[in-house]
C-alpha cells in the first residue's frame, strides 16, 4: 500500500489538482515523482498490491489501494460487501489518471438527465447520484501499421462484342504509410461493450502506469483476453484508411468502390481509464439502470427508462392544441377515422415488435464480444463447456391481443358498413383506447430494454444471463 512519506498515513490521487494529497499531515505531492513499491515477480512482471473485495450478491470483486473499505458494490448496489484477502495483481503497462472529480461529474449527469423530458425523479435523486463511484476499467490498446504497397482489385469495361460484354481486370497499387495508435476496447466482461464505445478516451493522455494515481479509487482486473477484439480494432484502421482513399478518383474509375487497406497489430498494451459508475435500482426491485462518466473527459452514458406519468400528462397537454387544429377543418368523415385508428394500431404493433427484439438482443448481450468470449469455457484437457441458453425476453400474450383487437374492431365495421355514424365512432374510439394502452406496455418495454436483471455474476465477471 502506498503511504505519506512525511507522516506514513494513507492518501489519495485529487483528479482536480493532479496531486496526491494527504488528509492528516495536509501535504501535496506530484505522483510521477513520489517513488512507488511495485514488486516485480520472477517473470519480470510488474505485480500490483490491495485489498480484494467481492460482493455476495452478484460476485462483482473491486480491488482498493487505500484501508478505505468498500460500502455498497458499484455494479449491482448492494451493500453486502465483504473482504476477501490481500491480493496481487499483473500491473498494467499504462494509465490515464483520473482529470475530473465526482462533482463535475455528477453535474454532467444531472445535465443529460435534464434533457430528457420523460426520466422518472428518482433518476435525478441526490442520494442516488452520489453513490457514483471512481473506478479504474482495464482496456486493451492497439497500435495499427502499415507501410508499403497496398493493392486494390478494379475492373472496367472494355468493349462490346456481339452477345458478350467484355471488363479488363486491374490491381490497383498505392504507396501507404499508416499508422493507428490508441484504440482501445474494455477488457472486462461485465462492462458492456455499448458504454465502453459511447464514451471514448484520448489515449494520447496515457502515461507509463505509477500505482500513485490509484489511492481513493477503486480498480478491477481484466477477464476478457486482448485477443478478443483483434478484428475490430484492424476493422478501425481499414475503414478509416478506405474512406481516405476513396477521395482519390481512381479507385472510382477502374470500378473499386471499396478501397482497403489491411493492418497488423504491431504493439498491445493493457491501460486503465478512469470510470465513474453508477447503478441504480427501478422502484420494484427487479431491475438496474447503469450510468458510467468518463473520467478524463466527463461525457456520460447512461440508461434512462419513461416514466409513464409523464408521458401520459405531456400526451394530454399536446392533444388539445391538435383538437383544434382538427376542428379548423371540414368534418371528416367517420370512415377516414376508422381506417386512421387500424393505421395507429399496425404503427404501434410494429414499434412493439421492433422493441421487443431489441430487448432480447440485449438480454442475451449477442453482440458483446466481451461476454461472448466469456460464455464457452476450456478446461484443462481441452474440451469445450457449451454455454447454457440464454434465456429471451417473454412477452406476455395480451400484448398482442390488444393490437389485433384494436385492428380488428375498426375493420369489422367498414366490412358491414352500417348506416349510423355511431358504430364507426365507437369502434374507433375502442380502438384507440387500446392503442393507448398499448403504448403503457410499450413504455413497460423501453424500460427493460434501458435496464438489466439485478445480476447474478460468477466470481469473476460473469454474466447475468447465466
Amino acid at each position: 500500500m502506498i503511504k505519506c512519506p512525511h507522516c506514513g498515513a494513507e492518501f489519495k490521487y485529487n483528479a482536480k489538482s493532479k496531486l496526491v494529497h494527504c488528509d492528516y499531515c495536509g501535504s501535496d505531492f506530484n505522483p510521477k515523482e513520489l517513488k512507488t513499491k511495485v514488486k516485480v515477480s520472477k517473470k519480470k512482471e510488474n505485480l500490483l498490491k490491495g485489498y480484494c473485495y467481492s460482493c455476495t450478491q452478484c460476485g462483482a470483486t473491486l480491488m482498493t489501494f487505500d484501508e478505505t473499505a468498500i460500502t455498497f458494490c458499484s455494479y449491482c448496489g448492494s451493500q453486502n460487501m465483504i473482504e476477501d484477502k490481500m491480493i496481487k495483481e499483473t500491473a498494467p503497462d499504462v494509465i490515464i489518471p483520473f482529470s475530473k472529480n465526482q462533482e463535475e461529474c455528477i453535474n454532467n449527469y444531472k445535465k443529460k438527465i435534464s434533457s430528457f423530458l420523460f426520466a422518472p425523479g428518482y433518476m435525478k435523486s441526490d442520494m442516488i447520484v452520489k453513490k457514483f463511484r471512481g473506478i479504474y476499467m482495464p482496456y486493451g490498446l492497439y497500435k495499427l501499421e502499415h507501410h508499403g504497397d497496398s493493392i486494390n482489385k478494379g475492373k472496367k469495361y472494355s468493349h462490346r462484342s456481339g452477345d458478350y460484354v467484355y471488363y479488363d481486370d486491374y490491381d490497383i497499387h498505392a504507396m501507404v504509410n499508416a499508422t493507428y495508435g490508441g484504440i482501445s476496447f474494455d477488457l472486462l466482461s461485465k462492462f458492456y461493450d455499448e458504454y465502453s464505445q459511447s464514451i471514448p478516451f484520448n489515449a494520447k493522455e496515457a502515461e507509463e502506469f505509477n500505482p500513485n494515481y490509484l489511492p481513493g479509487f477503486y480498480a478491477d482486473s481484466k477477464d476478457v483476453d486482448a485477443d478478443t477484439y483483434y478484428d475490430d480494432a484492424v476493422n478501425v484502421g481499414v475503414n478509416d484508411s478506405s474512406r481516405f482513399l476513396k477521395k482519390d478518383r481512381i479507385f472510382s474509375k477502374y470500378g473499386c468502390v471499396t478501397p482497403k487497406v489491411y493492418f497488423n497489430i504491431t504493439e498491445k498494451k493493457v491501460g486503465l481509464f478512469p470510470l465513474y459508475f453508477l447503478a441504480i435500482k427501478d422502484k420494484d426491485n427487479e431491475h438496474l439502470h447503469y450510468a458510467v462518466i468518463n473520467g478524463q473527459t466527463g461525457a456520460v452514458a447512461a440508461d434512462i427508462p419513461i416514466s409513464f406519468f409523464k408521458y401520459i400528462l405531456f400526451s394530454l397537454i399536446i392533444t388539445v392544441p391538435i383538437f383544434l387544429f382538427i376542428n379548423l377543418f371540414p368534418v371528416i368523415l367517420p370512415q377516414i377515422i376508422c381506417v386512421f385508428t387500424m393505421l395507429m394500431s399496425i404503427t404501434a404493433w410494429i414499434i412493439c415488435a421492433v422493441q421487443i427484439s431489441k430487448c432480447n438482443d440485449r438480454y442475451g448481450r449477442y453482440s458483446d464480444k466481451g461476454i461472448s468470449s466469456k460464455s464457452v469455457e476450456v478446461t484443462e484437457n481441452g474440451k469445450i463447456i457449451k454455454p447454457k441458453k440464454i434465456k429471451k425476453y417473454k412477452v406476455k400474450a395480451k400484448y398482442w391481443v390488444k393490437y389485433l383487437i384494436s385492428m380488428l374492431i375498426p375493420l369489422f365495421v367498414l366490412i358491414i358498413n352500417p348506416v349510423q355514424d355511431s358504430f364507426y365512432y365507437g369502434a374507433s374510439i375502442i380502438g384507440l383506447i387500446l392503442v393507448i394502452w398499448s403504448f403503457y406496455d410499450l413504455v413497460k418495454i423501453h424500460n427493460v430494454l434501458v435496464s438489466r436483471p439485478i445480476p447474478q455474476l460468477e466470481k469473476r465477471g460473469g454474466d447475468e444471463n447465466e
